[in-house]
């Protein structure tokens, strides 16, 4: 089966669409990140080449807030690489994930899982999230 290019848009200088997904740095400098559909390798490398080009425009590392209630399971490549990409804590101070969905709470264990516990946590509101990068 062949595989598909993953559309990439920039919207503005702080705002990028990978797919259905949308990046934004927005001015408090938390990058926003809305997580829509598949996540297979492809699709989660050109969220982190996007992730990557919105935090150089800080000059230093960023905290994220990442809804993930309209992500996909991810495929064993795609959690291979998100696994890597936060072992190495690359880019980012904290990262604060919600969204309920059962499928975006295993996306979430993923993720979690190998990390240390203090720069990334799950919770059930945006709200709460935004308050915990905000400390």
């Amino acid at each position: 089966m062949e595989r598909q290019p993953v559309e990439i848009k920039q919207v503005s200088e702080r705002e990028i669409w990978v797919g259905e997904s949308r990046l934004y740095l927005g001015e408090d400098n938390i990058l926003y990140e809305t997580i829509v559909g598949k996540q297979d390798l492809e699709t989660v490398i050109a969220i982190k080449d996007s992730f990557d080009k919105l935090r150089n425009l800080v000059g230093g590392k960023v905290n994220v807030l990442a809804d993930i209630s309209k992500s996909e399971q991810p495929t064993p490549e795609a959690r291979k690489e998100v696994r890597i990409r936060s072992e190495e804590k690359e880019g980012y101070e904290k990262i604060a994930l919600f969204g309920m969905h059962p499928v975006a709470r295993v996306f979430a264990a993923f993720i979690i899982g190998p990390t240390k516990k203090e720069s990334m946590r799950f919770f059930k509101s945006k709200e709460d999230a935004i308050a915990w990068l905000k400390e």
